[in-house]
């Protein structure tokens, strides 16, 4: 019988709490360990664990964390809203890669909002990163809001209106507002039968808004947080490591973003999943880890 690969949890303690992470595999292997930033803000990394877990049958060690503010990581629910910031968590990333003694050769799979933060990080040119996969995630909210305004513009006019109705009034809470963010969800974040995994983190960050709320807003389609104003799309030339832009067909974070972004990080590589959305590794799990695993020995990673 094959050992089993190693597979324990931890937490690392620094200034602002507790930041609780999982490590599948050995960390002394030959391969190169990845890295999984899950999104939101403020989703646990329940939703990711497919992610993870298709990464890990690679034979590849992996590590998974709960951002500060979510999940069983400390949630300090009574800071300001502009605690919460781009600067935090990229400190609390490199914090992480030192902790577990990675920091000189890692790859970063971010995932949405985890995509974002790991474009944050590999534009200041670090050292130890290898590599980039970057899911379902823009470079600049500015950028991208034409896009997301599209999509609204294209939902039903009921729902059309509601959102319209909501945006204009800062009021976020109708039976008709929700009606239309779960419409938009089924068409543009995951059009499949949700799992166990995505319903729990669905269900921690509706119970635990703290961080989306401040950062992002009342839903994907209304960034008014501190993120509304994000914008490293300039600065993607800095990337020079190999980089894998992966999304779907019907993404919130559009093809016409993606293709725009691959254009400005030299030697990138980007595939758009054609029955998918945001939530792409669990919509077409298949295509995505021959797309991911194939890039990876591509590449030596």
């Amino acid at each position: 019988m094959a050992e089993q690969a190693p597979d324990y949890t931890g937490t690392m303690k620094w200034e602002h709490g507790n930041t609780w992470y999982r490590v599948i595999g050995d960390l002394k292997s030959k391969q190169t360990p990845a890295v999984v930033i899950h999104g939101g803000p403020g989703a646990p990394h329940n939703y990711v664990l497919g992610i993870v877990h298709l990464i890990a049958m690679t034979g590849r060690p992996v590590i998974v964390y709960d951002q500060l503010g979510c999940g069983q990581s400390t949630h300090l629910g009574n800071k300001p809203s502009d605690f919460w910031t781009v600067e935090l968590f990229k400190t609390e990333l490199n914090l992480l890669l030192k902790e577990l003694n990675i920091a000189k050769k890692y790859i970063l799979v971010g995932q949405s909002w985890g995509g974002m933060l790991s474009f944050a990080h590999a534009v200041e040119k670090p050292k130890g990163l290898k590599g980039l996969i970057i899911a379902n995630s823009p470079a600049s909210i500015p950028k991208w809001l034409p896009e997301i305004e599209r999509l609204v513009t294209e939902l039903p006019a009921v729902h059309r209106k509601a959102v319209h109705k909501a945006l204009a009034e800062s009021n976020f809470s109708s039976p008709e507002f929700q009606a239309a963010n779960d419409y938009f969800v089924a068409q543009h974040l995951i059009r499949v039968p949700v799992t166990t995994d995505v319903a729990e983190a669905f269900g921690q960050l509706a119970s635990n808004p703290t961080v989306y709320g401040a950062m992002w807003g009342p839903a994907e389609f209304a960034p008014i947080g501190s993120l509304s104003t994000w914008d490293v799309e300039n600065q993607l030339k800095n990337i020079k490591v190999p980089t894998l832009l992966i999304n779907g067909k019907f993404d919130e974070v559009t093809p016409k973003t993606q293709k725009r972004m691959v254009k400005k990080i030299k030697g990138a590589e980007w595939v758009c999943l054609p029955y998918s959305s945001h939530f792409s590794w669990v919509e077409e799990p298949a295509a995505w880890i021959t797309t991911v695993s194939e890039f990876l020995k591509r590449k030596k990673l």
